[in-house]
């Protein structure tokens, strides 16, 4: 399996708040969206052991998110974001798990956090919602409509190819006086 078939970018939304805002004013973005496919799938405890066994210790999942205006010609970024999540195996004496090796997941705010399930360490790693704040100076006065395009990229793993998934949400539109 390559690209499209291992991962696929779903569930994509964008909301502004506030939809009109004032010119010396701030608008808050957040951007929306789930990684499904082969990757998620195979992302379960009994292949993390496969993985830790040969000493593949984790999964690192890079992810772009740009907030761009829609515009016929000129699509340049209001803001961008690379953020990285990390997935990484260890051996576990913890006794409310009863397996051998299990998952933590670290985000881009450098907290490390324990799923107790693997469904929850799926929607820790898989799952992803980003807010931008954007001066309504910097899209000037009138009707603007603004979309985002995200795009997410991991390497080969004992569990999975290397891939991309890419996507873009549906139109937000802002009104500034």
């Amino acid at each position: 399996m390559e690209g499209p078939q291992w991962a696929r970018v779903e569930d994509t939304s964008i909301l502004c708040s506030p939809q009109k805002a004032k010119l010396d004013g701030n608008l808050a973005f957040t951007v929306n969206f789930k990684l499904n496919g082969g990757i998620r799938h195979n992302f379960t405890r009994n292949l993390w052991e496969q993985a830790y066994d040969q000493h593949d210790a984790g999964l690192l999942m890079i992810y772009w998110v740009d907030l761009a205006r829609n515009r016929p010609l000129l699509s340049k970024p209001v803001k961008s974001d690379k953020f990285k999540r990390r997935a990484i195996f260890f051996w576990t004496r913890n006794p409310e798990l009863p397996y051998r090796v299990w998952s933590t997941v670290a985000t881009e705010f450098e907290t490390v956090l324990y799923p107790k399930s693997e469904t929850e360490a799926q929607d820790m790693l898989f799952n992803v919602t980003r807010t931008f704040e954007v001066p309504a100076k910097e899209l000037g006065s009138g009707t603007h409509e603004l979309s985002a395009r995200v795009k997410a990229r991991w390497g080969r793993h004992v569990f999975t190819e290397r891939g991309t998934a890419s996507g873009k949400t549906g139109n937000v539109k802002v009104e500034v006086e």
